[in-house]
């Protein structure tokens, strides 16, 4: 299996509709430190031949948190104007990390599931 990361290129197809990623270049401050932590988290040993997609994913997820707004609000899902009112998205509050709060995240979750089985826990004189 050969070690192959991801590019911004590959990040782009499919986060399509993300206006933030899509306006990245592969020279931007963000993109360089958040491909070079996937390629040294996401390995080639551990993940075989899903290491490429779960890479993309993942700088797809964290690219998308860093284009969000201060504050940790999700994208804006309504706006009145008579009475002034704004409501945010808070995608999959039920999920306990981070993780799944894009659709990016959800995916590599189970790139991650499908990929690296749950470990077993056996404590030593039980059966």
């Amino acid at each position: 299996m050969a070690d192959t990361p991801t590019t911004l290129v590959n990040i782009q197809l499919i986060a399509k509709d993300d206006a933030g990623i899509q306006a990245l270049s592969a020279s931007d401050p963000e993109v360089v430190l958040v491909l070079a932590d996937v390629a040294l988290h996401i390995i080639d040993s551990v993940w075989g031949t899903m290491q490429e997609m779960a890479q993309r994913y993942l700088a797809a997820h964290f690219l998308s948190l860093a284009n969000q707004p201060v504050g940790g609000r999700g994208p804006l899902s309504s706006y009145s104007i008579g009475g002034i009112s704004r409501t945010f998205t808070l995608p999959y509050l039920n999920q306990k990390t981070v993780l799944g709060s894009t659709q990016y995240g959800l995916m590599f979750m189970e790139i991650r599931d499908m990929t690296i089985p749950a470990f077993a826990i056996a404590i030593p004189g039980e059966t």
